[in-house]
């Protein structure tokens, strides 16, 4: 009996120690799944922790090459944006500089109001609002008043300045002394009228921009009560026509036109049925005049459409971009104002587009200051020169900040031919489509143009430079959107600018 319970008693031993061991091993089992789990969720979180790391080190490193890049790439832009309001704070601090004329003439300057703000003076408002522009705390700045802001306020991108106007809690900008000559920009306004247009005057043996109206006007002291007048009206008066205004350029490109003639040597002979056919299409002559047996002296007294069109497809393209590079087309250069640069895009010209081009239609683009200075070019033996508005910049005590030398822009052709188109221009005031332009006192040489619209109607050119052979001024003149011809309407015009300019201005 004895026995069999201690046979049993280790049974039931074994079968403990069995169970224990079975526990030991699940227990054993478990920790080292709680251990592998542990590992990967430590190991999950490391991984994502790096992810996180190199998000934000991505993100910080963007925030520093945009900094960078808006350091050295933007923040002057956004300094001298016209609506930037830390700049008014300088006007309420600084006096703004005055705006004289070539002779003196005191055109624009500020005071205090009532309530001790600074504003702008204009004396001749809309006389001179074409190149003074306009200066709004509400609508920014236009003109001289925006391209010259930082001159006018003595304001320095210098850190040695930036301290000084920490120091200094006032002070007086510098003065801006100009090219224009006011009675020639009167004059100009007055010929001008009720016309839309604008009216370029340069002075070609320097460059020296004598009067620039654009028509319709407006008055810059009132600015902000006009303005949704202004920007509501069809004419577009805020517009700058003589820098920013493009047009086609009518038969004022045969001047162009004519010199790449001359310098190819091709021959000028041409027999004119009054149509000529290219590429399919038929380029007739204004009027449907046929003028027989012609060369270039008589085709460009005449403005002989088949001509020009004939000669520059003959030309070719390659040769004929060459010459129109050297006046300035698709080239940039230097303006005191805001402009747009005149534009024949020649990848886009097929054959019969070139022919067109060549006498001033397809798809040319021009301002009236670049025929302004084309026409200068011919006048100066073939040097066109850096158009200039303003010729220098003083302090408060007249001493000189800044000064525009006299700098030719470019040899656009020689003396030889700019004088043999002189001669043709001449032969245009005295005899041909520019009679218009003719007057007793003084010899014009010119170029009339007439340029169709998509409306239908026209735009009405002349160009030109006097006296003829001594030139002291050369011109522009386009008046938009008309029913007549460059020779009906603004030859009469420029005919009226050079007198009255030589009988009440000395130009020497």
């Amino acid at each position: 009996m004895m026995k069999k319970k201690n046979k049993n008693k280790k049974s039931k031993d074994r079968e403990k120690s069995l169970f224990k061991k079975i526990l030991e091993m699940e227990k054993s089992q478990r920790l080292k799944e709680d251990s592998e789990n542990h590992f990967l969720e430590k190991s999950t979180m490391n991984k994502r922790l790096i992810y996180v790391m190199i998000l934000f080190i991505f993100l910080f490193l963007t925030i520093v090459l945009y900094l960078v890049y808006f350091q050295l790439f933007r923040s002057q832009t956004v300094a001298d944006n016209s609506h930037n309001k830390r700049l008014w704070i300088n006007e309420n601090v600084i006096k703004r500089g005055n705006i004289y004329d070539r002779n003196g003439e005191l055109l624009v300057y500020s005071e205090r109001d009532e309530k001790g703000n600074s504003q702008r003076i204009y004396t001749n408002p809309f006389v001179n609002s074409t190149f003074t522009g306009y200066n709004s705390v509400k609508y920014g700045k236009s003109g001289l008043e925006k391209t010259y802001n930082k001159e006018l306020l003595n304001i320095s991108d210098q850190a040695t300045s930036k301290i000084r106007d920490m120091v200094e809690q006032s002070g007086i900008g510098n003065n801006l002394n100009l090219t224009i000559d006011q009675r020639i920009q009167e004059i100009s306004y007055e010929v001008l009228g009720n016309n839309i247009g604008s009216i370029v005057v340069m002075d070609p043996r320097n460059g020296e921009v004598l009067a620039l109206v654009s028509k319709p006007s407006y008055n810059p002291n009132t600015i902000e009560g006009d303005w949704e007048n202004l920007v509501q009206s069809n004419n577009a008066p805020l517009l700058n026509r003589t820098s920013q205004g493009i047009y086609r350029p009518g038969s004022t490109m045969k001047i162009v036109t004519a010199d790449a003639i001359l310098d190819s040597q091709i021959d000028t002979s041409f027999n004119d049925t009054g149509k000529v056919t290219i590429q399919g299409y038929d380029i007739k002559n204004y009027g449907g005049y046929s003028y027989g047996s012609i060369n270039l002296r008589s085709a460009f007294l005449n403005s002989v459409n088949t001509y020009f069109a004939s000669k520059t497809d003959e030309l070719g393209k390659n040769f004929y971009k060459e010459v129109t590079e050297r006046y300035m087309f698709n080239r940039d250069y230097k303006f005191d104002l805001e402009k747009i640069n005149s534009k024949i895009p020649y990848e886009e010209l097929n054959q019969v587009d070139l022919a067109m081009t060549g006498f001033g239609y397809g798809k040319t683009q021009v301002t009236p200051l670049h025929m302004a200075m084309i026409a200068s070019a011919i006048a100066n033996n073939g040097k066109m020169m850096q158009p200039r508005l303003v010729n220098n910049v003083v302090d408060k005590d007249g001493k000189e900040i800044k000064k525009s030398e006299s700098e030719v822009l470019s040899q656009a052709t020689s003396e030889e031919n700019a004088n043999t188109i002189r001669d043709y221009m001449v032969d245009v005031v005295n005899r041909g489509t520019g009679t218009g332009a003719y007057i007793q006192s003084v010899q014009i040489a010119g170029k009339t143009g007439t340029a169709d619209r998509d409306d239908g109607a026209t735009d009405a050119w002349f160009v030109g430079f006097a006296p003829a052979y001594d030139p002291k001024i050369a011109f522009a003149v386009v008046l938009e959107n008309t029913s007549s011809t460059g020779g009906e309407i603004a030859a009469p015009l420029a005919g009226q600018l050079v007198n009255s300019i030589v009988n009440n201005v000395n130009l020497d």
